[in-house]
């Protein structure tokens, strides 16, 4: 079997393929090289006519069954190597009965269920989208079905029937979070890159501690801790000439200092922040594959990581040399994706800095801003984060589906 690939559209009644939910679904699908596939129907009743009406919704089930049956039918279903049906509405009754009739086996994104969608739908078949506003179905309903089937759920506060509120700037930031789910489910991410100050260890002691200790051969005391914190992240040398407008030689001899001290005294001085082998361990359990990417010379960064007992999580890592004084993200993340040959589809950068955010930016790659490191929050979403994580619970929240 080839790599082919089908996502049918199955829209809701008055809820047509080129609305919001739809339309941007079948943009992710097809932009992650899934073949389009839509179906259409007409009904004899209007959405209003038909709500909570157990006949009558029955009755506009029936029409719709009849008036696809043929088009469904004819779809060749193994020849792909993956089938993802998308519905709204009724359509996602109808994309359930068509999985069972045919025995497909596909994939489901269900946006605003009607009740009836989870008598005809398998256990595990995917992700249901529900406001907790909608009158099609009662959030009781939709909560208990998605436990007994094992669905995950995702709920939109006060959103109606098409995952709307009263306002258009809510709603724009609902449809943001739904589209991530919509392109994570579609294309799920396999490959998952760290940083390591700052996003897996809390680093800041062992570096501020050598920085201060660089800058007093130059008479440089005493200075403001967030200054010192900047140091955190980004290569030493472009952080010296950044914060102190040092010059090439000068440069060099505050990285030797620096290093002198640290491996000396001061690189294992660091803590783990919680959560975070709880998460490397779940990561590895559900076969991604996790890659160090860090700024840090990799032979420190190697150090570190066997002496804290996390380095049996990696499969890779990438950093630079001692001799190398970049701060770009991205050549090391393009490294990393050339090197492995991974799909850049299927990866996902998280760190804690700006540097990290745009160096996956800049790679191509969706990210994950950690917000209990030392960066700017705002400065990460400015270049671009495709999420915001509080703690590493929060990042398997994002990566990790029950």
């Amino acid at each position: 079997m080839d790599k082919k690939k089908v996502a049918v559209i199955f829209p809701g009644m008055g809820y047509h393929s080129d609305k919001p939910l739809l339309y941007f679904s079948k943009r992710i699908a097809r932009e992650n090289g899934y073949e389009i596939i839509e179906v259409n129907y007409e009904f004899p009743h209007k959405a209003r006519e038909i709500m909570n009406d157990k006949v009558r919704m029955k009755e506009a089930f029936e029409i719709a069954v009849s008036q696809i049956k043929e088009l469904v039918g004819e779809i060749s279903f193994a020849d792909y190597s993956d089938v993802v049906f998308i519905g709204k509405s009724i359509g996602t009754a109808l994309a359930a009965y068509f999985d069972n009739e045919l025995q497909v086996g596909a994939r489901h994104l269900v946006f605003t269920p009607v009740p009836q969608t989870f008598e005809k739908l398998r256990r595990k078949a995917g992700m249901v989208f529900h406001g907790l506003d909608d009158p099609w179905c009662p959030t009781d309903v939709a909560m208990s079905k998605c436990k007994e089937l094992e669905l995950e759920l995702y709920k939109v506060n006060k959103a109606n029937h098409s995952l709307e509120t009263k306002s258009a700037i809510e709603d724009i930031r609902n449809l943001k979070g739904i589209m991530q789910k919509v392109k994570q489910f579609i294309n799920p991410y396999r490959v998952v890159m760290f940083d390591l100050d700052g996003t897996l260890t809390d680093s800041g002691r062992a570096i501020t501690s050598s920085v201060e200790y660089a800058l007093s051969h130059f008479g440089i005391t005493d200075q403001p801790r967030n200054k010192l914190e900047t140091f955190i992240g980004p290569s030493l040398y472009d952080s010296f000439v950044r914060e102190y407008h040092m010059n090439d030689e000068d440069c060099d001899k505050a990285v030797a200092l620096y290093r002198s001290i640290y491996e000396k005294e001061r690189m294992y001085d660091v803590d783990i922040y919680e959560g975070i082998p709880t998460l490397l361990k779940n990561l590895k359990e559900k076969g991604f594959t996790v890659i160090l990417i860090t700024s840090k010379p990799l032979v420190f960064a190697e150090r570190i990581l066997d002496r804290i007992e996390l380095g049996k999580y990696f499969d890779h890592m990438v950093g630079p040399t001692l001799s190398d004084h970049s701060s770009d993200k991205k050549r090391l993340i393009e490294s990393a994706i050339n090197t492995y040959a991974l799909d850049k589809n299927n990866c996902i950068m998280i760190g804690d800095t700006a540097y990290d955010i745009k160096g996956a930016q800049d790679a191509g790659i969706d990210s994950i801003a950690v917000t209990y490191g030392y960066g700017n929050t705002t400065d990460m979403i400015n270049e671009g984060a495709t999420f915001i994580a509080g703690s590493a619970k929060e990042i398997g929240d994002i990566l990790i589906h029950a």
